[in-house]
């Protein structure tokens, strides 16, 4: 498994175990894509969450690698699902990063909550 879908799979996990459900993984609009799309029913709360992983900070935090033009994508690639999909138009929206480093077989997972 490469390192991408590693770092979806931690984020994945975590964001079920917090109470979200899976609502889209890898969503595509026009050429925008959201790695995951998390919903919490219960409190009418859609998260698009971008996953960055790293294996060591070299370039920085794995945060530090979301360009303006990732943020365009991903207020696009949200905008198309609630377009799509209807039945999240009156849900609050927020964007969330799961910053996520392996080193040396350990898994650190920070959560930045609303960071558009």
């Amino acid at each position: 498994m490469n390192l991408g879908k590693r770092g979806e799979e931690i984020a994945r996990k975590y964001f079920e175990e917090l109470g979200f459900e899976l609502a889209a993984e890898n969503y595509r609009f026009e050429r925008a894509e959201t790695d995951l799309i998390v919903k919490d029913d219960s409190k009418k709360l859609i998260v698009f969450v971008e996953v960055k992983t790293r294996r060591n900070k070299k370039y920085g935090e794995p945060e530090e690698s979301i360009s303006e033009k990732k943020v365009q994508q991903l207020i696009k690639s949200a905008q198309g699902f609630v377009m799509m999909n209807p039945q999240y138009e009156d849900y609050e929206k927020r964007f969330d990063v799961a910053s996520i480093m392996i080193t040396g077989g350990k898994e650190e997972l920070r959560h930045l909550e609303n960071v558009i």
